[in-house]
């Protein structure tokens, strides 16, 4: 240890606790409102981060025809699942509906509950994103967006190359330069 004494030089750090206490009872009664403000942002924030239910939450992005090929895969998971709607499936039920989602000759059955009404774009052959969570087979959809794929030089039902991934890559390639 080094003695200030020995040296002859007077010691350079002051070790006065007193002194020290005053500083901070100081500082919180001068920065009272400032220290208010920021206890009052990070109760703010922990409280958001605790109550957003950070666990489970997150969506699985998934093409038609990797859920329908291994459906094991993707149970107790929530899913936002592409495709293209199956021609001739579509069956309305009142504010709900029922029809297929195909992408590359897979097809996945769908069942939409109607909490909110259906796209205008949705219809036979348009692109979707269909989102909800796998039960018995059927996807269980509570949310469906769906685009209008006329205005794209891009394959249409019946045509060669339409129902594949590089169609809806083409179709997503087109939107990002419109």
């Amino acid at each position: 240890m080094h003695n200030a004494k020995s040296s002859g030089k007077p010691s350079q750090i002051c070790h006065n606790p007193i002194a020290t206490w005053a500083q901070v009872i100081f500082f919180v009664r001068v920065n009272r409102r400032f220290l208010a403000i920021v206890v009052l942002i990070l109760g703010v924030l922990l409280g958001l981060y605790f109550l957003s239910g950070t666990g489970g939450t997150s969506v699985l992005l998934a093409n038609a025809s990797d859920v329908a090929e291994r459906p094991q895969d993707f149970l107790d998971r929530e899913l936002r699942v592409r495709g293209f709607v199956k021609p001739g499936t579509i069956l309305r039920m009142g504010d709900k509906a029922e029809f297929v989602v195909e992408l590359d000759g897979k097809d996945l059955p769908v069942l939409y509950n109607g909490n909110s009404q259906l796209p205008d774009t949705f219809g036979d052959a348009a692109p979707v994103r269909v989102d909800g969570h796998l039960e018995n087979g059927k996807l269980m959809a509570h949310k469906v967006e769906a685009k209008c794929a006329s205005k794209y030089d891009v394959p249409h039902a019946g045509e060669p190359g339409y129902g594949t991934s590089e169609h809806l890559d083409a179709l997503q390639a087109a939107e990002k330069d419109s």
